[in-house]
């Protein structure tokens, strides 16, 4: 048997060195490409979360702000906010109070933050609702206190215009516009068995469920109406409303 011509075993061996080296070459570039832009996207979910994480904050500090014009009396307060392009505005919302039959309908309003991803930051009468796609966040309770023998609603309403988006920052400057008492009516008692709160009216129902369900645990479901719920057993109710006019300045 002849053996093959010098050199070429050597030179069959150079070529699949070479195919070797250009696929594993492929491969590393491939993998790299991969890793590159897995690594991007999930730098920008990252950022994304973020910077609505920011956006939760800023409007839980704004709860934190209004509630100055219940707590401590504060005439006038003012929050910083930087909105990153994101959008403000004042959505219809109303808030149904019934206490032993007497019902009131209170116009509270929803004030909103936006974001660039679709998720929205909610104010409405003391609570703080962060709501997306997949589902809702309760950030912040409202003041709707049921306790064993008495309930206590601290109601706060938005006046106001506002509907515009910045990049930069902006001033929510807040006044207050009137205190009423909605029950007990003047000149009457403040005794009461049971008082209800109808949230279908509102401009996130959904989300005030989710309050009453997880987080206010002292108010029961009504047995027969939708979104609405009792507070029962008591011998005693007061309902204040704050009205506070909002303003945006840029």
């Amino acid at each position: 048997m002849s053996s093959p011509p010098f050199g070429h075993g050597d030179q069959d061996r150079g070529v699949s060195d070479l195919l070797a080296f250009t696929l594993t070459f492929s491969i590393i570039i491939t993998g790299i490409a991969l890793v590159t832009l897995g690594g991007l996207g999930a730098f920008d979910t990252i950022q994304q979360g973020a910077t609505t994480d920011v956006a939760e904050t800023s409007m839980v500090g704004f709860a934190e702000t209004t509630a100055d014009h219940i707590q401590g009396d504060a005439p006038r307060r003012t929050t910083n906010m930087k909105l990153q392009g994101h959008g403000l505005s004042l959505r219809s919302s109303t808030l149904n109070v019934t206490v032993d039959g007497d019902s009131t309908n209170i116009s509270t309003r929803a004030f909103v933050r936006e974001t660039d991803t679709g998720t929205a930051i909610v104010y409405t009468s003391g609570a703080v609702y962060r709501v997306q796609g997949e589902g809702l966040v309760v950030s912040r309770n409202p003041g709707l206190r049921c306790g064993p023998d008495s309930a206590y609603l601290s109601v706060l309403s938005l006046d106001g215009q506002t509907d515009f988006s910045s990049s930069g920052r902006v001033i929510i400057q807040t006044a207050v516009q009137n205190k009423s008492l909605v029950s007990p009516r003047a000149g009457k008692s403040p005794s009461a068995s049971t008082v209800s709160v109808n949230v279908s009216e509102t401009a996130y129902p959904d989300a005030w469920k989710r309050t009453f369900d997880r987080q206010l645990s002292n108010w029961s479901p009504h047995p027969s109406e939708s979104h609405t719920y009792q507070c029962t057993g008591i011998n005693r109710a007061i309902v204040h409303n704050t009205t506070v006019d909002v303003q945006t300045i840029t």
